[in-house]
Formats: C-alpha cells, structure tokens, sequence
C-alpha cells in the first residue's frame, strides 16, 4: 500500500510543476487504446477526421485480458515476458476492431504463440461529459493445457465515466469465462501392487468484476516537438467480484484425487461470493509524435482477502504503435 501511495503522490508531484491544460473533457480513462485514440485527436484534426489502421508491438506479462487489470493482476504463475504484436482498424465513429498474437517462451516447447485474441469494441469520443466503452475479446487459445495460455476465452467488459471536474469518477464492469485444463499423472504403490495413476481436470470458469475508480488527466502539449502530446492517467481503484469454477475429473484412481498434486494455475480465481478484493493503482501513459504512438501502463494492486499467495501483484504493458 506504501509503494501505492508513493507512486500516486509521485504524479501529483510532476503535475503540480509541468503540467499545463488543453482539453481533457474528451478523453476516455479506461484503456489505454481509448486514451490513444482521443490523443491522436487533439493533437490535430487532419489526424483523426476519418479513419485509421494502426499496427503496434508491445512487451508485457499480461495474458488474461485485454482492459481487466483486475484479472490480469491474478496471474500470479506467469513470470516470463509475453510479446505481442498486432494490428487494429478505428473507425471515426468510435467503432473499432483489434487482433493480436502472444508470443512467449513456453517449457519446454520453446519460443511460439499461446493464444491470439480479437477485440471488437465502442468507444464514445468527442466533447461529452460522459465517457463510454464496451469491449468483447474471444481468445483462441493454442493448448487448454498449457499454464501460459489464459483460461479465459471470452471476455465482456464495460466503462463509464464521468469527465468533468478534476478529480473524474467512473465504473466499469467485466465478465469473463472459459476453460482450461490440467493432467497429472504418477507411479505409485497401491497394496503392494504398482500402478499408473492419471487425472485429468477440465475447470469451468465464470468470473464477474466490478471497479469503482477516480481518475485525473495531465497533459503536457508540446513536450519535445510542437506536434507531440503527452499524457498520464492515474487512476485509484476499488475491486469488487465473484468468481466460480466447476471441476470435472476423469481419471484411473478416483480415492486418491485429494492427493493429486495440482498446478496452482489460477491460485487467486477461486470460488467466492461476491466481495471487496483489491485496492489498485492504474498508471497509463500515452505519447504521440506524427503518427508514432509510445503507451506503458503499470497496474498496482493489494488483494484484500487473506490469502496464501502473494496480495501484491502488478502487470505492466508497453506498446509501441504506428498509424496507417
């Protein structure tokens, strides 16, 4: 919570002796593609009037979803970094469509793509007070049985905000499902007599969150070049959520599934009632220079319930895109 506060007091502090306003009331606080969009906006035009397609790389360790940091900062097994490229249409009415791939190094196949995802998506631009955007991402995942894919298939997740005054609050919700599998297999002793043991689990997942955040832009025009902008969009966040997952076995030895070793893939996303879950700290940067985009974004975030795992986890994304 220390590193949260710090981090947090950090972007007041550069605000408060850099920072110099254009116009927020445009700009959506959620996303990072929706905060890049706006972005390009301002910065002209003749940039933004029709539409666009945009091809972007990025690094991070993100595999659960596209906009849910929520889900994403329960990925505690993933250690390694996942690449993924890709390539989207916008379209000037808001409407917009993105693929991407994750590529990543997998034990032991090696280096190779565990998922691709497609996100159709809203976005409401322009002047209005009130921000919108809904979002569906499907994941076609390479191999259920893999601890680097994401368990989630499918993806649904809404915002909306609130973009007058300083301090903007808004709500978002997310909810997501998919399967995934697990295999364990042993040699071991049973009345003296040894045997082959395997048990094979296929999980059923249905998670519901909902974020309750307040957010500030600052804006920096004219950072390096006269056509470059800068932002940074600090958000604090509340999550709430419940999360379901139904297991189906088939295996050999049914008595001895309680001494099963499992994997531990999701140890976070287990079946809860609705509840407070986490405090966070979102923190999105975007910079545009001619039709080069640069976007990391940090999410923070303190798992509230006890818990044997780690309560302070973080996903990190950098992107870098270019505009056809």
């Amino acid at each position: 919570m220390q590193k949260i506060l710090l981090l947090l007091g950090l972007c007041f502090a550069l605000y408060n002796g850099h920072a110099q306003s254009t116009d927020s009331t445009s700009l959506p606080l959620f996303d990072s593609a929706a905060v890049l969009k706006d972005l390009m906006a301002l910065l002209g035009s003749k940039k933004m009037a029709t539409s666009y397609a945009m091809a972007t790389a990025g690094v991070g360790n993100r595999i659960f979803s596209v906009r849910n940091n929520r889900l994403n900062a329960r990925q505690t097994i993933i250690n390694t970094a996942v690449y993924t490229p890709g390539a989207g249409y916008f379209h000037k009415s808001g409407a917009s469509i993105t693929g991407a791939a994750y590529l990543l190094q997998q034990q032991p196949k090696g280096f190779g793509a565990s998922q691709f995802s497609l996100t159709p998506a809203f976005d409401l631009l322009g002047k209005s007070t009130v921000g919108l955007s809904v979002s569906y991402t499907h994941y076609f995942v390479q191999d259920k049985f893999s601890p680097y894919a994401s368990p989630v298939q499918n993806d649904l997740f809404a915002t909306v905000s609130y973009k007058k005054g300083w301090l903007q609050p808004g709500i978002a919700m997310g909810y997501s499902s998919g399967k995934f599998k697990e295999v364990f297999s042993k040699d071991t002793v049973i009345n003296n007599v040894r045997r082959y043991v395997y048990d094979s689990a296929t999980s059923s997942l249905q998670s519901f969150t909902l974020m309750l955040r307040a957010s500030h832009v600052f804006e920096w025009a004219a950072c390096i070049h006269k056509d470059d902008m800068l932002l940074l969009v600090p958000s604090v966040v509340v999550n709430f959520g419940s999360s379901s997952i139904d297991v189906t076995h088939q295996t050999n030895a049914p008595r001895l599934i309680d001494y099963l070793i499992k994997t531990g893939r999701l140890p976070l996303l287990i079946t809860n009632k609705f509840q407070a879950e986490s405090v966070g700290l979102n923190i999105n940067c975007s910079y545009a220079i001619g039709n080069f985009s640069f976007t990391p974004q940090v999410y923070l975030d303190y798992y509230l319930p006890q818990t044997d795992s780690k309560a302070f986890t973080q996903s990190f994304n950098f992107s870098v895109g270019y505009i056809f």
